[in-house]
């Protein structure tokens, strides 16, 4: 079976990983993928920008399967471009991404259906939501780019000054770009978050572990807002009895939602999840696996992770599908991140990095081979390295210690990756 994957990151490199621990006989490619997958699939310069090539490529190559990582190409319509001529793919269409490329959307779609998320408001001018936050939101509150913002777009603001210059640089200095063209002001939601993966026909889900990201740049959830700095898996609040809630009271309605409004949405839908006092309540929906909460949730994967996806990029039901099945104990992810990220991460750097073990995955980012070969930093996070044990400890310490094993100049990791679990466990 010859599958393409579309993207360059360190989800892309998991899935990768993920598909050959299933089946070896199987033959990927990337397009335009980075040195961690060169050991894995054959990698072709394709960009992911570039839709139209992309689907000659695939027609070209007779490829069985297509699984577009980034939501980029998903809101350029990839999807739908493949499917025209025929070609599997998984992932949301244009339509149905909106569910994250516009959090415009996603807000009307999530109060139609009663989904449980903050109070918000989208405005088309910052006077729009100045005015929000002095007459009807009262400092905390968050201020969201509406579009896609590479994870960076979301702003807690603790005063009524910090919300206004929140504002003033999405939608004045347009630092998220066209993101910042529609502005989200949102009741701030208090409790801890979780990160919840559902693979979906449009109206069934097969539910992954839940995870736990950290976005903050420094230990102790400090710093500025990144893409995540690292997660883990299980999460001992994501309790089964949690998981069966949010199902029926989040995942399925929103699907219905989407059904209704005529975009289905199949691929894998990623829930982010405020766990409040009253409830888990959506902080905003992906149309994609999350990174890096892919590099912890995957590795744990015993089951097939090709039969569903490829059922789903078929036009297949997933009703029958036993759910999917995970190794016990934990799994740990840290990110390692180049020097001055995420305002203007520092590239070119010469990487060394420690080798993979069967308790360990270090999975590339922002890593291209220089014209000497060496490998080196291209972006802000460079690599991922995912630490499994036999209980969370020792996979934390797995993973701790193989970011420290990293040589990157002036690279930057948290040391605190689950914190919080570990303030429970203890």
């Amino acid at each position: 079976m010859k599958i393409l994957l579309v993207g360059n990151g360190g989800r892309e490199h998991a899935i990768a990983d993920t598909l050959l621990r299933e089946n070896t006989t199987l033959e990927l490619i990337a397009a335009p993928g980075n040195p961690g997958l060169a050991s894995l699939a054959r990698v072709v310069p394709i960009p992911s920008s570039e839709s139209d090539n992309i689907v000659s490529f695939a027609a070209d190559e007779q490829v069985n399967l297509v699984i577009v990582g980034p939501e980029a190409p998903l809101a350029d319509g990839l999807v739908d471009r493949l499917r025209l001529r025929g070609i599997p793919a998984f992932g949301p269409t244009y339509e149905a991404a909106q569910i994250e490329t516009s959090k415009h959307v996603a807000k009307s779609l999530m109060e139609r259906a009663g989904v449980p998320t903050a109070r918000s408001e989208t405005h088309l001018t910052a006077a729009g939501a100045h005015a929000a936050v002095n007459e009807r939101f009262a400092a905390p509150v968050v201020i969201k780019a509406s579009g896609l913002a590479a994870g960076k777009g979301v702003i807690v603001c603790h005063t009524d000054a910090e919300a206004h210059a929140a504002i003033d640089r999405i939608m004045g200095d347009k630092a998220f770009g066209a993101a910042g063209d529609e502005c989200l002001v949102e009741a701030f939601m208090q409790g801890e978050e979780l990160s919840l993966f559902a693979m979906t026909d449009g109206t069934d889900v097969l539910t992954m572990l839940p995870a736990q990201d950290h976005k903050r740049l420094l230990n102790g959830d400090d710093g500025p807002n990144t893409g995540g700095m690292g997660a883990y898996t299980p999460v001992s609040l994501g309790t089964p009895a949690l998981l069966e809630d949010v199902t029926e009271r989040i995942l399925l309605p929103t699907l219905h939602a989407l059904r209704k409004r005529g975009t289905p949405f199949t691929g894998l839908l990623y829930a982010g999840l405020m766990l409040t006092e009253e409830g888990p309540q959506v902080v905003e929906f992906n149309c994609r696996f999350g990174d890096p909460e892919t590099q912890a949730i995957l590795p744990m994967l015993t089951s097939s992770l090709l039969d569903p996806m490829l059922a789903i990029a078929r036009g297949a039901k997933i009703n029958n599908m036993s759910p999917l099945t995970w190794r016990a104990g934990a799994s740990v992810t840290t990110v390692v991140a180049a020097a001055n990220y995420p305002e203007t991460p520092r590239t070119g750097d010469v990487i060394r990095l420690p080798d993979d073990t069967d308790t360990r995955r270090v999975f590339h980012a922002g890593t291209r081979r220089a014209e000497n070969g060496e490998l080196v930093s291209s972006g802000g996070r460079v690599v991922a390295v995912t630490g499994l044990g036999d209980t969370f400890e020792a996979a934390r310490m797995i993973s701790r210690e193989g970011a420290e094993a990293v040589e990157l100049a002036d690279k930057q990791y948290r040391s605190d990756i689950g914190w919080r679990e570990h303030e429970r466990q203890a």
